[in-house]
């Protein structure tokens, strides 16, 4: 069995996709962030004709219970679900 150590150090970076994050402001600005080698670059994202105005911030109260298994012993997720009793208990965390 292989450790998880091992199991990081064999990872290669040319097996990552190349990922882009869109982010929208508070006040509807976009912007656009991108790895590159190993730094961060940030643009400004055009501005699309949006009929009414366009987007701006979107709150989001609700609750995110997912929970990813990475391995059988290691669970990823947000802090609702570590703060939310059920899911707790049924990924059998104590």
């Amino acid at each position: 069995m292989h450790s998880l150590t091992q199991e990081i150090r064999s990872f290669s970076r040319a097996n990552l996709r190349k990922q882009r994050t869109r982010v929208t402001t508070l006040t509807g600005r976009r912007i656009i962030e991108t790895w590159r080698g190993a730094c961060l670059q940030v643009e400004e994202e055009e501005a699309e004709a949006v009929p009414g105005g366009g987007g701006g911030y979107v709150q989001d109260l609700s609750a995110d219970l997912q929970v990813g298994v990475v391995k059988p012993w290691l669970l990823l997720g947000s802090q609702d679900a570590a703060h939310d009793l059920e899911t707790m208990k049924k990924y059998k965390v104590t």
